[in-house]
């Protein structure tokens, strides 16, 4: 995983949509509006040296980019700049280029260098709140787009979500990821960061949060990984279009309120990552999750 190239990108605050093989992430400096980075999740330094799985994602991808650029700002071209020189790993800046205004947000915005290359070194100048409100809209509208191989299914729901620290990945996360999966035609997971695990129980992780993302991703019941910044469970239901959520049964009554669907899986017996941590001596007994 790039880890610092993701890094100077602002992931996973940046984060718009996991594929198997690239991030897309919105671009911290907008050199134009609706401005993104894809990022190679493969550990390679040249273009050349990326698999042919990530290249044929790849095209699906700017597909995907296009389309959505054109329907909400009205873009009129999208540059592709690969320039890999201070940060190496494969990736490419994405520049939305418009002939006219394009109008987000009550406010319009122009693409001064039109119809000349872009400029990487100015930037729109937009507030946290404003970024924010960009970032929502495009999660949105990139969760809205259907996988192109997507047969008809006769399960309960089209999208759920779960989460977890998933440190020490065990038997029961695999039945919970399993139980969900069966009920859902894509199933998203959220892994919490170092951060959070940190700030929420007072100790870092046993595992990093590069590998446990990584763990999740190859696990064949999910079909996207998220990070868990923070405990909105709402926000995740918003920007993802989740219909329904799963959580263990001791959750009842104890689940901060969504307004999609839960549902409740029994634990299975005796098998915890903190059960686990106590037989390997590694921490005091203390509530994981």
């Amino acid at each position: 995983m790039p880890q610092s190239t993701l890094r100077k990108f602002d992931y996973p605050q940046s984060l718009i949509k996991s594929y198997h093989h690239w991030y897309l992430l919105l671009r911290p400096d907008q050199p134009t509006l609706g401005s993104m980075v894809l990022v190679c999740k493969e550990n390679v330094h040249h273009y050349s040296g990326i698999s042919t799985e990530a290249a044929d994602e790849q095209k699906h991808i700017i597909s995907d980019i296009e389309r959505i650029l054109k329907h909400r700002f009205d873009c009129h071209k999208v540059n592709y700049l690969m320039l890999m020189m201070v940060d190496p790993a494969v990736h490419f800046h994405i520049i939305p280029r418009y002939e006219f205004p394009t109008e987000f947000c009550g406010k319009e915005f122009s693409d001064k260098q039109w119809p000349k290359a872009p400029s990487l070194i100015d930037h729109l100048q937009l507030d946290a709140i404003f970024k924010a409100e960009l970032l929502k809209t495009l999660k949105s509208d990139f969760a809205a787009i259907e996988p192109s191989n997507k047969q008809s299914s006769n399960k309960m729901y089209r999208r759920m979500y779960t989460s977890g620290c998933f440190d020490i990945f065990h038997q029961g996360h695999l039945n919970i990821l399993k139980s969900t999966k069966a009920l859902c035609d894509y199933l998203i997971v959220g892994v919490s960061t170092d951060e959070l695990i940190e700030q929420s129980k007072g100790r870092p992780p046993i595992i990093p949060f590069e590998e446990r993302i990584s763990i999740l991703e190859a696990n064949r019941y999910v079909d996207e990984v998220i990070p868990q910044i923070d405990k909105d469970k709402q926000k995740v239901v918003d920007e993802y279009q989740i219909d329904a959520i799963s959580v263990g049964s001791d959750w009842k009554g104890k689940y901060p309120e969504v307004s999609c669907e839960m549902v409740y899986f029994d634990y299975t017996p005796n098998v915890s990552s903190t059960v686990l941590k106590q037989k390997l001596n590694i921490t005091p007994k203390q509530t994981d999750k």
